[in-house]
This record gives C-alpha cells, sequence and structure tokens, in this order.
C-alpha cells in the first residue's frame, strides 16, 4: 500500500486488542453500522497516533468517504475498495504501527 495519508483507531469496545491483532495478521480494517445507523463504515480519525494512546495507525490506498468531518476519515460501500458483507464494511490496510499489543 502506498497510500499517502495516515489514519488511526483508538482502542475502545470495538477496537480490541483482539481486533488489533486481526488487522495487522489479515490487512483489512472492518466497520459496522454508527448507532442509529443500519450503514456499513469503516471508521478512523486522520493522523497519526499520538504517543501514549493505545490503538492501531495504517494507511490505505482507498480514499475515505467525500464529507467526512475534520479529523473523520468514513470508508462506506460497496464501491471500489469498500467490500460490504455480513453487516460489515471492509478495507484493505497495511497496520504501520500497532500499540494495543502487550
Amino acid at each position: 500500500m502506498s497510500g499517502e495519508a495516515t489514519y488511526y483507531r483508538v482502542e475502545s469496545e470495538t477496537q480490541t486488542v483482539n481486533d488489533a491483532r486481526l488487522q495487522e495478521q489479515s490487512g483489512e480494517i472492518l466497520g459496522k453500522p454508527a448507532r442509529f445507523s443500519d450503514i456499513p463504515k469503516v471508521k478512523a480519525f486522520v493522523g497519526r497516533l499520538t504517543p501514549g494512546i493505545r490503538g492501531v495507525e495504517f494507511t490505505t490506498d482507498t480514499p475515505p468517504d467525500a464529507h467526512c468531518p475534520p479529523g473523520h476519515a468514513y470508508w462506506s460501500g460497496p464501491r471500489d475498495g469498500v467490500e460490504v458483507s455480513q453487516g460489515c464494511a471492509r478495507i484493505r490496510a497495511r497496520v504501520l504501527k500497532n500499540t494495543q499489543t502487550p
């Protein structure tokens, strides 16, 4: 992946240690619908992880959706680079940093 933009997800109920491990191993980031929505989306922040914050930092060649709020990136589909199946959106990504591992 040679995408120039860097994104990150912070450890949470929806970004667990196990999720981070699977993202590194599979090269995919998955996302479910946000609360009160039925549209599956991969959700992330734009930029790099702040030192001391647990999460994953990644890059992808798939551009985020247009009109995301400042500092946020979403990928919904189906569209080029975004697969939707079984209620999840999925993008190919390369994890650059995983600070969720012990």
